[in-house]
């Protein structure tokens, strides 16, 4: 074997070896801006779904405070149920919450994390869907 040969050699092995560092890197970019996409579309859709509860909880719990209130013979004794009972339910939430939102953070969280399908065909609206 001449010192040609295996110089040719060595160069085309450098080469390779750039050129699988190169699209390994482009992978990697790749799957973060994946990942990014799909956590920026469910924080919207957290906030957008959030929202509307937060609205819908707000009239029902007027309406229910009312409704109280003119059973009781005073509005104000209406809101002041309503209120204590949003108040017990902060208590059990940040007494018992701490647990069950960690847990259900860490489930999710790592679903979207370490969930790769495989599929390379579905595109990324679909999967974005699909979650």
């Amino acid at each position: 074997m001449s010192i040609n040969n295996l110089t040719n050699h060595i160069d085309e092995l450098n080469s390779n070896a750039q050129a699988y560092i190169e699209s390994t890197l482009e992978y990697y970019k790749l799957d973060v801006f994946k990942k990014a996409t799909k956590t920026s579309a469910a924080v919207a859709r957290f906030l957008v779904v959030g929202s509307i509860f937060l609205l819908f909880l707000a009239f029902i719990s007027v309406g229910f405070s009312i409704l109280i209130g003119k059973s009781l013979g005073s509005l104000s004794y209406g809101f002041f149920i309503v209120g204590g009972v949003y108040f017990l339910l902060f208590l059990l939430v940040l007494i018992f919450g701490k647990a069950f939102f960690s847990k259900l953070l860490l489930k999710k969280m790592s679903k979207s994390a370490f969930n790769d399908s495989g599929d390379e065909d579905e595109s990324l609206e679909e999967e974005l869907y699909n979650n």
